[in-house]
């Protein structure tokens, strides 16, 4: 069985004295959705993550976070935005002047203002060596993540044959007492009959002809073989290697129609109240299946 879940986390590193640290968490999303968190600096990293992460997860929300450290005493080149730096200095003169306040443009603030200075890209040969960390580190992420992500579904699919067996067993029962609606439904109609015309005649071919036109509208027998079937592509499903979130909701879909077919046609007790139990079953599968892959 190869259920898994949309719900999971997974955390790789690489390197030594340059370590790429990937962090990953993973939720119920309809379709696959990557949110990557790097340094803009190392923008450059971004496809290699999202195409190792692609290749491990079909769908879901994904939040994936980067941090790149470097261990070495090795120089990085800083550029300065002179342009900016010279706007900063002149409109602190321009307030200074304005205020007739003494100007505090030292350079050791105007270097701190937002966006002065600015880390040059990597080199071609740091690049390489970063593309190769981030591949790593992803993967081993990614890995945990699914493997997470599998031991959730485990157990996410225990819980779905526990409800498609209370299903399938309680349709055994509608069937066996789907056989006596007719003998009811003619019961009924000469009870009615009885209580409107009281000992006139009855003409017998008119009212067996009334019986099996009330019988035919209460056959629930076409309903019955659907469910059946959606219950036993269900369990087939769970079964299957695949992403399968999406199928098993139109499965609950079409499970939930035909149980509510059966009520509206039916005026058996008993299977109206197997209707009511068998709703809650399908809304508590709906539920738990919002979280398969």
């Amino acid at each position: 069985m190869a259920v898994y879940s949309m719900t999971g986390y997974g955390y790789g590193q690489a390197g030594d004295q340059v370590v790429v640290s990937v962090e990953m968490r993973s939720v119920n999303q309809r379709y696959s959705d990557f949110s990557i968190r790097l340094p803009r600096e190392y923008s450059f990293l971004e496809e290699t993550i999202r195409r190792v992460v692609a290749g491990r997860v079909r769908r879901g929300r994904v939040e994936i976070s980067v941090t790149i450290e470097d261990f070495r005493k090795k120089p990085r080149t800083v550029k300065i935005d002179w342009g900016l730096l010279q706007g900063f200095d002149r409109a602190i003169s321009e307030v200074a002047e304005q205020f007739e306040l003494e100007p505090t443009n030292r350079v050791d603030f105007l270097l701190s203002l937002p966006g002065v200075l600015e880390p040059v890209a990597v080199d071609e040969e740091d690049a390489e060596l970063l593309q190769v960390l981030a591949e790593a580190a992803a993967q081993q992420a990614a890995d945990a993540l699914v493997a997470m992500r599998k031991a959730e579904g485990e157990r996410l699919a225990e819980t779905l044959l526990e409800y498609l067996t209370v299903l399938e067993t309680g349709l055994e029962e509608v069937k066996a007492a789907a056989k006596s609606l007719p003998q009811e439904a003619l019961v009924r109609l000469q009870t009615r009959l009885a209580e409107l015309v009281g000992d006139m005649p009855i003409d017998p071919n008119r009212l067996a002809a009334e019986a099996a036109i009330i019988a035919d509208r209460a056959n629930i027998d076409e309903e019955i073989v659907r469910l059946a079937s959606h219950l036993a592509e269900f369990r087939s499903t769970l079964e299957k290697d695949e992403s399968m979130g999406r199928k098993l909701d139109f499965l609950i879909q079409e499970m939930h129609r035909e149980v509510n077919t059966i009520g509206s046609k039916s005026s058996s007790v008993a299977i109206s109240r197997w209707v009511v139990e068998a709703k809650t079953v399908i809304e508590k599968l709906r539920e738990q299946v919002q979280n398969v892959e």
